[in-house]
This record gives C-alpha cells, structure tokens and sequence, in this order.
C-alpha cells in the first residue's frame, strides 16, 4: 500500500492549516507572537463527545463483528463509554482553565449558551463536561453530599440541526461524492487502490471509496473502546486504513460550497454575535459550547481557514474567541485547538492573516464571507429528506 502526505494543493484546498504554538490550556495567552494585550470576549467552543460503542450501521459494515451485542452491555450501541465521560469530565476542566473569568464561577444563566446535537453521547458528554465546569459554590450547593448541579442545555431535533447535515443535507451528500471524481482527489487515492480490494475481500461489503474506509475505521476504533482489538488483517493495514481516513476528511471540505454547507450557519451565528458585541452590545452570552461530533469540530476548523486533514480524537475541542487589543481596541479573532481532551491548547495562524495569531476582525469576515451561510438559506439547500 502506498504511503500519504498533504501537501500542496491539497492543504490549500482545506484551509491551508499549519500546526500552531503549543500553551498550556490557560486563559492567559501567549505564543510566539504575543497576545498579552489582547482581553477575551467571547469564545464560541466545538467538541466531540467521548469515547463511544459501536452503532448497528458500523457493525453491519463486517461480518465479522455479528456476535459483539453482549459486550456492550450496560452502555448499549452508539453510546457513551466511561472513558467516554471521563474523557468528557476532562473537556470541562479545560473550559473552565480557559475560560475562567470570561464566565462566573456561579452557574449564571446569562453566561452561556449550551447546545447539543440529538445525540445520548453528545449529551452526556456535555453533562460531564458541565459538572466540571460548574461545581456548585456554596450559593448553588443543593446537596451536601453531591458536588453536582444541574444545567440546562438545548437541543434541536435531528432534521432540522445543521450540525447533522452530513446526515440531513442532501446537496452536501451530493457534492461530496463528486469530489471523488476530481483529478486531485484521485491521484490521492490512487495508490491505495488495492486497499479497496483487500477490505472487500475481508469484509464481504463493497468497499470502493474512502468513505467506506472511514467507516470501517470507525468501527475499529469504537470496538477497540470496549476491549475488542481489530482483526490481524486489518491491523495488517491499518496504516494506510488511517491514511484513507485523512483523505476522506480533506474531501469533506475540499471545495468551498462543502464548507458553507458544512459550517456556514454555525460561522453565520459567530459572526452575528460577535457584531452584535461591536455594535456596543455587550449584553451577550460569553460563552457558546456545542457538543457535538469530530465532524464539526473539523468543519468549523475548515471554515477558519486553520485546518489539517485528520479526524479530530474524542474530547477534541476548537473555539474561535474573539478578543479585543487593550492598547487599540481593535477587534480580531484567535483559533485554539486541544487536540485531546483537557488539553493542551495550540493557537493557530489563521491562514491570510500573515502568520498571526490575532486575526483583525475585518480580515478574518474578509476571508470568511464566501463560507457563511444563513439558517433560511441553509434549509432551502437542505431541504427536509422524509
């Protein structure tokens, strides 16, 4: 099997990423060029949920995976392992290591806004990550022998949330598939050709795009996270199994209508509050968490103009926070990826924005304006599938 490298055209294609500074998951910041004079105002924070089981569609994938029910008893199939919420619990810590200050120590309504996608895993992750973030003070003590509140979070039914349009969006699916057709893409995929005949031949399912690597990729891993290691034959490949799976990530954004698609409602509702804080509004949430899949922690990255191809790990977290130069009072945007769970955080250079880890605010809408997209222009392209 052939070996794999984004380079070139490719990395310019989804973003043009470039590994960033490595910082400690604190609220003061610093890297090479230094943000000492920059005050957080709003951060807006995509993560992946924790560590998960497999669902019936992954298992259907491999014949050799019919017999596996019982090992997932108590959590049941596609949901959250332990791991998982401690993987969870650690999201939260690394929040409020970040953000410590931006918001209270209190649970204050007012403070944050919580979403998650319809999802028991991207729950319940979010409840860990929450019991974290908010032990109760005295003033919200409830029971002396918990050390646990509750908080709210919201959450949109599956067909409508544009967080799922991999599942939901039409066009997306659409476009996707004919960016396997782009001689680009193809000359990627080239050399791992014989890959496709091999894990047919294993796996008694058509295997011919990479996609369907993912996938069985993805069933690995969750196996994998109940104590049932991958059959030697694909170990055997699994090298190149996660090459195939990079490759299937760098044609999810690989064209910009699949980043609007994919990202511009959530970028849309970043940039609407962040205006609305320009304007001398300040009478806004600071802090807006979505927990959700490594899909979007990837399309948000995308739409940042900071990512590498990769499937982002469980508990990956992204925020894009918008802070304010102290000494100019010019506005501007700052990209932060934990590529695990509670961290460490690494600043990405935005790319068209000369290497700096603060992007002026009127370069970063520049640059971006081709991806965002509105929730009515969204549901028009995406159209409810029955």
């Amino acid at each position: 099997m052939g070996s794999f490298v984004l380079v070139g055209a490719l990395v310019v294609a989804v973003a043009g990423g470039v590994r960033g500074h490595v910082v400690e998951p604190t609220n003061d910041v610093t890297g090479e060029h230094s943000l000492d004079d920059t005050e957080l105002v709003l951060a807006f924070v995509v993560f992946r949920h924790g560590d998960r089981t497999p669902d019936q569609e992954e298992l259907d994938l491999y014949s050799g995976s019919e017999n596996y029910s019982d090992i997932f008893y108590p959590y049941g199939k596609k949901a959250l392992t332990n791991k998982g919420k401690q993987r969870g619990y650690l999201v939260g810590e690394y929040l409020r290591s970040r953000y410590d200050g931006l918001i209270s120590k209190l649970y204050l309504s007012d403070d944050i806004v919580i979403r998650t996608t319809d999802y028991a895993r991207t729950k319940m992750t979010a409840l860990t990550a929450l019991a974290a973030l908010y032990p109760p003070l005295p003033a919200q003590k409830w029971n002396p022998a918990l050390d646990w509140q509750p908080i709210p979070y919201n959450t949109i039914a599956p067909k409508l949330d544009d967080l799922l349009y991999w599942y939901w969006c039409p066009r997306y699916l659409w476009l996707r598939d004919q960016i396997y057709e782009y001689p680009e893409m193809k000359a990627l995929i080239k050399p791992y050709e014989k890959l496709f005949s091999y894990m047919s031949e294993h796996t008694g399912r058509n295997i011919t795009k990479p996609e369907d690597v993912f996938y069985l990729d993805n069933l690995f891993q969750t196996l994998e996270n109940v104590g049932i290691p991958p059959p030697q034959w694909a170990v055997d490949v699994m090298p190149d199994i996660r090459e195939m799976t990079k490759i299937e990530y760098a044609a999810e954004f690989f064209v910009p209508e699949l980043r609007k698609l994919a990202s511009g409602v959530l970028l849309n509702e970043v940039l609407n509050v962040s205006a609305t804080v320009l304007s001398g509004n300040k009478d806004q949430p600071k802090l807006w968490l979505y927990s959700a899949h490594e899909n979007n922690v990837a399309a948000l990255m995308s739409a940042a103009r900071v990512f590498e191809a990769h499937q982002p790990s469980y508990g990956s977290t992204f925020s894009l926070e918008l802070r304010r130069h102290r000494s100019t009072g010019d506005y501007g945007f700052t990209a932060v990826y934990a590529r695990s769970a509670g961290g460490p955080a690494e600043i990405l250079p935005i790319q068209g924005c000369q290497n700096q880890l603060f992007c002026e605010y009127g370069t970063f809408v520049s640059l971006t304006r081709d991806t965002v997209l509105s929730l009515a222009d969204y549901k028009k392209q995406c159209p409810i599938m029955e």
